[in-house]
């Protein structure tokens, strides 16, 4: 466990943090900790005089209840001193989610540069693909359908729907009047599962009745089916409509998304923000429901026989569920429902199950106010998997296409606040694996597959309030070609020195021996863009070294091979992997400090290298460690090659071994991988990061 210095115990006594779940370890508490606690445990909890608590390295556990235990009775030896008697345990919960929080923005830098796009181009663990454009509209974007022909529907939440036919948008009329106020408008979209012979389409929107609270509007969420006919939205059908005596005046938390499974319609209603309702059984909200795709309710139903029992009920203790989707395979009904701040949830949803809102929860109120210290009870449905920080749930879509094989069956998330998409791997009803494959694009409010397997996504910004349609692209597989046959070094030549260079068992073996000058295997053909990758084995006392875009010219150096070449170290240094300008600045991107990278090369051993070089833009892994994430616009183009050292005044030797060289230079930059180290940009004259 940590050594958690005594003011830290402020953070939670003062209120105050702003009130947006994207400002997460901002505001006034932020503040107390800086003036208190960063002498000790640093401006950011990274460590100081006391140790960092966003490492994830804890001694006596790093579970919460591990965590929440060692504040409460405290680690003498360490001069940790129990606080239970200052603290409340709704206090060390919100210690516990700020201490989260904090961990998030620690890490956020790395997965902004594993998804930051290069050229366009994102780059995921299994994927690569591109965004398209497919339309755009003056308000938020909340929903995206397809209709069987391949058309498509989407809802503007001011109260208008459109119907895409080959990227030409036209807006339906006459539709249902919508209380287009906070949360509320135009929702959820959704056809028929035999829209072709019946031609229903369904709508969830809030709706006012004309009901009043102390003067103020009141509005419920509500389900009507109707046709799409010349445009016009016509034989409409009450599908959900809640009395007006349930409405209330709140503007958030409506809910409202559709799943079709068999007879029946799922859909959720938010808590309303009101909280208890969702454990109240009399009322809607803070429900899911079931219902049948004409409006009469199952007697199957959990409640359906319970007194004074809603009886459409299908869970409860739903907060606001904004993401509902039924597993292709499994049949299993899946949903998203935001938490406060921290404690967004993913839960299997399953009949009569209460999920605990807002009796436990794993997150705190807004400003940064404990909710309450619980986060389980008995009777009350654990998540699946919980967000701490939250990222603002919306629409989640099981990915059931072919153009992303690698996706098949997962589940993609969208993030509002943290405007991100997460691929989510379930086995066994639990999740395995997560990856964020798009982010800082936009609001992520609905994704969705398309009947040809590609995947559309809507995203919004706001001030002003405008959303735009996207589809993620492909891209197709990489095309590698050898730069090594195996039997002879054709498409290669040896310069500069008098070092050999032999092929024996289809490896490219060169040996240190000219004393008085490096020696380069270099290719004959020059290349721009590419990515190369390859099996490098240096054995001796002396380095080697992988030229990228080496140059040759006459009037410089008589000739001989100079430029950018990538570092192959086999001294105490380890910084195998970045970047030395032969003849040129020196080091441009070193190693130094960068503790991770220098782990990576095995001295005297196979490695295997991946090398991008797109634009101005080089990355390395090495034996799939990334090293280097470097700009540098000076050279552009040029030949590959391998460095044979001259041989030390002092003797010494060896060899470097060479193989499966293989690389793309065909639309190479559709090929990147995603990296998860910062860019750095190289000075033109200037030497950065090196001696």
């Amino acid at each position: 466990m940590k050594h958690i210095s005594i003011p830290f115990v402020l953070l939670l006594i003062i209120p105050g943090l702003l009130q947006a779940q994207n400002r997460i370890g901002t505001g006034s508490m932020k503040n107390i900790y800086t003036q208190y606690c960063a002498s000790c445990h640093g401006q950011n909890m990274e460590g100081g005089q006391g140790s960092s608590l966003i490492d994830d390295v804890w001694i006596y556990g790093s579970t919460d209840a591990d965590i929440a235990k060692v504040i409460r009775e405290g680690v003498p030896e360490l001069g940790m001193v129990p606080w239970k008697s200052v603290l409340d345990e709704e206090q060390i919960r919100g210690l516990l989610i700020l201490i989260r929080e904090q961990k998030q923005l620690a890490e956020t830098t790395g997965i902004l540069e594993k998804v930051r796009p290069l050229g366009g181009i994102f780059s995921t663990d299994l994927h690569n693909f591109k965004l398209e454009k497919v339309t755009e509209v003056n308000d938020i974007l909340w929903s995206i359908a397809f209709l069987p022909d391949q058309s498509i529907l989407i809802t503007q939440r001011n109260g208008k729907l459109w119907h895409i036919v080959d990227g030409q948008k036209s807006e339906i009329t006459g539709m249902p009047e919508v209380r287009d106020v906070g949360q509320g408008g135009l929702l959820e979209v959704a056809p028929h599962p035999d829209y072709e012979s019946n031609g229903w389409v369904y709508l969830s929107f809030s709706e006012d009745l004309g009901h009043t609270i102390e003067s103020k509007n009141a509005s419920m969420t509500t389900v009507v089916r109707g046709r799409i006919k010349n445009n016009q939205w016509v034989d409409e059908e009450e599908i959900f409509r809640v009395p007006p005596g349930y409405h209330t005046t709140r503007g958030g938390h409506y809910g409202s998304r559709f799943v079709f499974k068999d007879e029946y319609l799922f859909f959720p209603i938010g808590d309303r923000q009101e909280g208890d309702p969702a454990q109240d059984l009399t009322v809607p909200h803070g429900k899911i429901h079931r219902i049948y795709h004409d409006g009469r309710i199952p007697e199957g139903n959990p409640f359906y026989t319970t007194p004074g029992a809603y009886k459409s009920i299908w869970t409860y203790g739903n907060r606001n569920p904004q993401g509902l989707d039924m597993h292709p395979v499994t049949g299993d009904l899946w949903s998203t429902e935001h938490g406060p701040r921290g404690g967004d949830e993913l839960n299997l949803i399953r009949p009569a199950i209460n999920y605990g809102w807002p009796v436990i929860t794993y997150g705190m109120n807004y400003d940064g106010t404990p909710w309450t210290d619980k986060t389980h009870m008995k009777g009350m449905e654990q998540p699946v998997l919980y967000w701490l920080p939250s990222i603002a749930v919306c629409g989640i879509d099981f990915y059931d296409g072919d153009k992303f094989p690698g996706w098949k069956n997962n589940l993609l998330v969208g993030g509002m606040a943290s405007e991100e998409v997460q691929r989510l791997v379930i086995e066994d009803q639990k999740v395995i694996h997560r990856e964020t494959i798009l982010k800082k694009q936009g609001r992520v409010r609905d994704i969705e597959t398309g009947p040809d397997g590609t995947i559309y996504v809507a995203l919004n910004t706001r001030g002003p309030n405008s959303g735009a349609l996207y589809k993620f692209v492909p891209l197709g597989e990489p095309r590698w070609t050898s730069l090594f046959n195996g039997r002879d070094l054709s498409g290669w030549e040896v310069r500069d020195g008098a070092s050999t260079v032999l092929v024996d068992d289809g490896t490219l073996v060169a040996f240190h021996q000219d004393p008085t000058s490096h020696t380069y295997l270099t290719s004959k053909k020059s290349y721009g863009d590419f990515i190369m990758e390859l099996d490098v084995k240096v054995v001796g006392d002396l380095n080697s070294g992988i030229l990228l875009r080496g140059q040759s010219n006459s009037h410089f150096r008589n000739g001989k091979v100079h430029g950018y070449q990538m570092e192959i170290d086999q001294s105490d240094r380890k910084w195998t992997g970045g970047i030395y300008e032969e003849m040129g600045r020196g080091w441009l991107y070193s190693l130094e400090g960068k503790a991770d990278a220098q782990k990576a090369y095995r001295p005297s051993d196979w490695n295997h290298y991946r090398i991008e070089a797109i634009g101005s833009h080089f990355r390395i892994w090495v034996n799939d460690v990334p090293t280097l994430n470097m700009v540098d616009k000076k050279m552009t183009k040029g030949v590959i090659g391998f460095q044979i050292q001259k041989l030390p005044k002092n003797g010494g030797g060896g060899a470097v071994y060479i193989r499966n060289v293989r690389i793309i230079s065909d639309e190479a930059g559709n090929h990147i991988n995603s990296i998860a180290i910062p860019e750095q940009a190289i000075d033109e004259v200037a030497v950065l990061g090196g001696l």
